[in-house]
């Protein structure tokens, strides 16, 4: 065996060792590709909290543009969009001997073209897919003793088109998630401006539309939602004019404030993507701008639902897609589709306040960042 072999398994046993000393694995999922630096599928990283970094434990498992991945309520499994045009969603077994190295388990259709959002319920008894390209969301089972995918039980054709001449010709489906009580589903459909409201039946699993709730203003291109805790809000990221739209949830869905994600002397091209609220600290919420760079932190009224802008951190890399707070709420990844990087930050836990840690590792196209055990 060469020299340089062993200074790998020495170098990969270091790895393992650290990642025993802390509990938080990370997985990143983003695009793939045939070219040697490519990205070849799902990768793991183990957050050091001590010393506020990460440490590389290498490809966890083999698939085709994982651009949306998903751990399982029961933290035994995770879920993989492939976002192509024959979508299928992908199930592995999460191993809890070897720190994040995943087990192929099997594959479904998502019953769509470009699938690019997850979501379950609160037990993880079913799966929920939006399709991007042709505007389809759909509901998968999942056997929960085994993490395996079956057949979809629901399914929707969104259909329209919005204003926008190159991004709203026809419907696209960008997320769908349940409200906190499970008995209806929002999707966001960035080509027709409109949230899709759909009762869903947990007997069977099946999805039946009721209505829908246009735009704030023609050519949002709602991307992303999320509800507060009490669900008397619910928060859209729209993409395409990078603002974030408050609505009341009940009776009905009416817009209550619109705000810019930017600062108001920033006139370059900017889309906008993520949307969470910090997992402790309900006060705050976190978006991204594609554009811009940045992260831009929110203080809420919990009272009023309304948000009120406290920060914009440069993200140290191009076209943040995606981030994704610590289930301790003490750290925030950023994952850099453009400039392949994902950039560490620390949450200041009195003002919410993003803080540059300096850690910063690289990688090919991320897209997306879970970890485990949240």
């Amino acid at each position: 065996m060469f020299l340089r072999d062993w200074f790998l398994i020495f170098t990969l046993s270091l790895n393992i060792w650290a990642t025993k000393a802390t509990s938080t694995i990370v997985f990143i999922g983003g695009y793939s590709g045939d070219g040697p630096t490519d990205s070849k599928g799902i990768y793991a990283f183990a957050l050091d909290e001590v010393k506020s970094t990460l440490i590389p434990l290498g490809l966890s498992a083999v698939t085709t543009n994982p651009s949306y991945i998903l751990i399982h309520p029961s933290h035994k499994y995770l879920y993989s969009v492939n976002e192509q045009d024959a979508g299928t969603v992908t199930a592995f077994k999460i191993d809890s001997t070897q720190p994040g190295h995943l087990t192929l388990i099997n594959q479904q259709s998502s019953r769509g073209s470009g699938p690019c959002y997850l979501s379950t319920n609160q037990v993880g008894e079913y799966l929920f897919v939006a399709n991007y390209n042709n505007g389809t969301v759909a509901v998968l089972p999942i056997d929960t003793n085994t993490g395996n995918i079956k057949s979809f039980t629901g399914f929707d054709q969104q259909t329209g088109s919005s204003i926008d001449p190159i991004r709203q010709t026809s419907a696209h489906a960008h997320c769908i998630l349940l409200d906190k009580k499970e008995q209806y589903a929002l999707s966001a459909d960035l080509g027709s401006d409109e949230i899709y409201h759909y009762k869903f039946f947990s007997n069977n699993g099946s999805l039946l539309r009721t209505s829908t709730t246009k735009a704030a203003r023609f050519g949002d291109g709602p991307r992303h939602i999320i509800f507060d805790s009490n669900q008397k809000f619910v928060y859209v990221m729209n993409e395409l004019k990078s603002t974030i739209t408050v609505y009341n949830y009940f009776p009905t869905m009416q817009s209550i404030q619109i705000i810019s994600t930017l600062p108001q002397d920033f006139t370059l091209p900017n889309t906008g993507a993520e949307i969470i609220f910090h997992p402790k600290l309900e006060q705050y919420l976190y978006a991204s701008n594609r554009g811009h760079d940045s992260i831009a932190v929110f203080l809420v009224d919990i009272n009023t639902g309304h948000l009120s802008l406290i920060q914009h951190m440069n993200v140290q890399g191009r076209t943040p897609r995606n981030f994704n707070i610590s289930p301790d709420g003490k750290f925030l990844i950023v994952a850099n589709q453009d400039s392949n990087n994902l950039v560490l930050f620390t949450i200041d836990q009195t003002t919410g306040k993003l803080i540059p840690t300096g850690s910063t590792v690289s990688i090919s196209k991320p897209t997306c960042v879970k970890y485990l055990g949240q």
